[in-house]
């Protein structure tokens, strides 16, 4: 009875990694102890100017921020947050940062996933944040190729009502750089009505074709 139970789980609930697909045997873990340690190993800070991240978009973060977003695996955060917390709480540290601020996603979004994905892994890591609003649901933009029907697409999507950045160092934080093209938006909205002394960003992966 006990191996037909423990078989019946695990045709039914079993959990596969997000990278390799293993079946992990913890219900409270998304990847797998080797491809976790792996991870871990990769997790070094990169900049290019102030864009910082800690991956390159491969095969395996690719794998991870789908499931994150795109298949309910929203406890995932807890796992991203392990792999950036040092990092990215010495960046905020090393750069005197005054504010953070999540890319906000579209209310489509929102009603799709049920959650911020940026936003969930600062509350895990309980970093204070600031928000500026999206005003525009806008397209994919995995789903577009050219870069300047990128910034067609995000162009005046979003809206700072609250955030007074006069002479603070902001840093904006997304999951994925491809082109900037989001955030160069967000730069030009804050940089609208405030003037902020330095504003950088960080991300969890960044495209290795990104251009600054």
């Amino acid at each position: 009875m006990k191996n037909l139970s423990q078989s019946f789980r695990k045709l039914f609930f079993s959990i596969k990694c997000s990278v390799c697909g293993k079946i992990i045997e913890t219900e409270t873990q998304y990847i797998c102890h080797e491809c976790f340690r792996i991870l871990r190993r990769k997790s070094e800070m990169k900049n290019i100017d102030n864009y910082y991240f800690l991956y390159y978009y491969d095969e395996d973060i690719k794998k991870i921020i789908t499931d994150y977003k795109l298949k309910n695996r929203k406890v995932l955060s807890k796992e991203i947050s392990i792999l950036i917390k040092k990092p990215l709480k010495e960046l905020i540290r090393e750069k005197r940062i005054n504010i953070v601020i999540p890319v906000p996603i579209s209310s489509n979004r929102m009603k799709e996933r049920g959650f911020n994905q940026v936003e969930e892994i600062l509350k895990e890591l309980r970093i204070d944040y600031e928000t500026i609003d999206r005003i525009r649901d806008t397209e994919h933009m995995y789903s577009i190729l050219e870069e300047k029907k990128r910034e067609e697409n995000i162009k005046k999507a979003f809206k700072n009502n609250e955030i007074n950045a006069n002479g603070k160092n902001i840093l904006i934080i997304d999951d994925i750089v491809t082109t900037g093209s989001t955030i160069r938006e967000i730069v030009k909205e804050i940089t609208k009505k405030t003037s902020p002394k330095e504003i950088y960003i960080f991300s969890i992966a960044m495209s290795k074709f990104f251009k600054k």
